[in-house]
């Protein structure tokens, strides 16, 4: 009897901690699960990119694919492999992009749709070592910003990550037209990622140059381009740029140069005109392409085979012959001579 009675006690005793016991594991089961999941890139839309590092954004969504409010997690990678990250369970949109830029800014960063890159304020001298009065520009209405880096990314719309795996679409860009429209379902938890170009690359050359051999330095620009890229659906911001660049002369007769650019937003309607600015053995400094036709490259910027990969030729230019004793060339330091095309030298 007396056993039976401290057996009732203790079973008493323990039965509060019990019930607390399996009160607390059904809370549990109401957190948010967490799962470690593999990013790998697959570089076969850009075998040659060479980036120090990789970023990755992960924009929580709801039902409706908007974003639920819940801040987004970003994950860095040393080198161009990818790795694991740990995320609730859930869906979410993805933007990854190289993080070893130096002349990019970003902004929006916090959203999906806002998620921009965009470059600083500069001048039409930023290429080179130069001051003095700034020279007439192509669009004097445009804001002169500094070239982008490289950049390779892409995003992925689709992403969810359950106990039983992830599902998620992400397309090669060389693929989107073969796309099965399926999406990928790996029950390892392991996604791909197919960066690309996302900044175009712009070369240059000017053919049949005279008295090239006089020029000590020279630079350029380019009107008409667009300011920024936004990484969710790689539409270019609206407003219209001047970027400047350098340029190489062989000391013959031919300007060769290439410079990065977010490209061209097909709804502005401005011309891409190209200048060029040149400083000669004597003192002497011109600028080119203010009014003549053969330095407004707009149709070659908008008909190239490959929107990424630009190549503009323009044939001819006259630079003047310093004339010794004569000050028709010889114009004050801050001076810039337009030279037109058009008249003879």
């Amino acid at each position: 009897m007396k056993l039976k009675f401290v057996f009732h006690l203790i079973l008493a005793a323990l039965l509060p901690a019990l019930l607390a016991s399996c009160e607390h594991k059904e809370l549990c089961y109401q957190h948010p699960h967490r799962a470690t999941l593999r990013v790998v890139f697959d570089w076969q839309d850009a075998p040659d990119a060479n980036p120090e590092g990789m970023c990755v954004f992960f924009y929580p969504v709801s039902e409706d694919g908007t974003d639920d409010g819940r801040r987004m997690v970003r994950y860095d990678f040393m080198g161009k492999e990818g790795g694991e990250v740990e995320l609730v369970e859930g869906r979410y949109r993805v933007i990854a992009y190289n993080n070893d830029t130096e002349a990019c800014q970003f902004s929006g960063i916090s959203s999906f749709d806002t998620h921009r890159v965009f470059t600083r304020d500069g001048n039409l001298f930023e290429s080179i070592v130069g001051s003095g009065a700034l020279p007439p520009r192509a669009n004097d209405a445009e804001r002169i910003v500094i070239s982008p880096d490289m950049m390779w990314g892409c995003s992925v719309e689709e992403l969810e990550i359950t106990a039983e795996g992830v599902t998620y679409i992400s397309i090669p860009e060389s693929g989107r037209d073969t796309w099965s429209g399926v999406p990928v379902h790996s029950v390892d938890r392991v996604i791909y990622l197919y960066p690309h170009e996302l900044v175009c690359e712009y070369t240059y050359e000017v053919r049949n140059v005279e008295n090239l051999k006089y020029a000590t330095q020279m630079c350029g620009s380019l009107s008409g381009m667009a300011p920024s890229l936004y990484f969710g659906d790689e539409s270019l911001g609206s407003e219209c740029v001047t970027i400047p660049f350098a340029a190489e002369s062989d000391g013959v007769s031919r300007i060769t140069g290439r410079f990065y650019t977010f490209g061209h937003n097909t709804d502005n309607p401005q011309e891409h005109r190209m200048m060029f600015y040149v400083w000669m053995q004597d003192g002497g400094k011109f600028y080119f392409g203010a009014t003549d036709d053969k330095f407004n490259v707009t149709t070659q910027v908008h008909n190239a085979p490959d929107k990424r990969h630009v190549h503009i030729i323009i044939d001819g230019l006259g630079l003047p012959t310093p004339m010794e004793g004569d000050d028709s060339f010889n114009p004050s330091v801050d001076d810039w001579q337009e030279i037109n095309q058009d008249i003879t030298i």
